[in-house]
């Protein structure tokens, strides 16, 4: 219902405001694109932080006589495993949220975009003949 509601709104805009909105949906989808990209880069960083915090945590091993002994809570590298698993932890989660919102609102917009632009070739197809 939602969908017809649009159309009829949109069919009865002169071309100019068809494509004013077509120009402000694009410049949109820029912004969420540059958003996902974004949000991209927090989850590759959390990432690259999952991964000091598994070498560190490997690092915070005791040792005795050349062989593990068991894992030193005490120990500094322990500490610094801990900071990074939690830091990954609250990278990827901010980056994959931000990501799949970004990609929802650009979804939406590509429809947008799509129906705006049939609504404009139809008119330019009328006006031609």
């Amino acid at each position: 219902m939602e969908e017809v509601q649009k159309e009829n709104k949109y069919e009865s805009l002169s071309y100019d405001e068809l494509s004013q909105i077509s120009r402000d949906d694009h410049q949109e989808d820029v912004r969420q694109y540059d958003k996902q990209q974004n949000a991209l880069c927090l989850v590759v960083i959390g990432a690259i932080c999952l991964i000091c915090g598994a070498l560190f945590i490997i690092l915070s091993f005791k040792r005795k006589n050349n062989k593990m002994a068991g894992l030193d809570v005490t120990s500094l590298p322990f500490f610094v495993s801990i900071a990074c698993f939690v830091a990954a932890m609250a990278l990827l989660t901010i980056g994959l949220i931000r990501f799949f919102k970004a990609h929802n609102i650009r979804k939406a917009l590509e429809a947008e975009i799509m129906e705006v632009t049939r609504l404009k070739t139809a008119m330019m197809t009328e006006n031609n003949y």
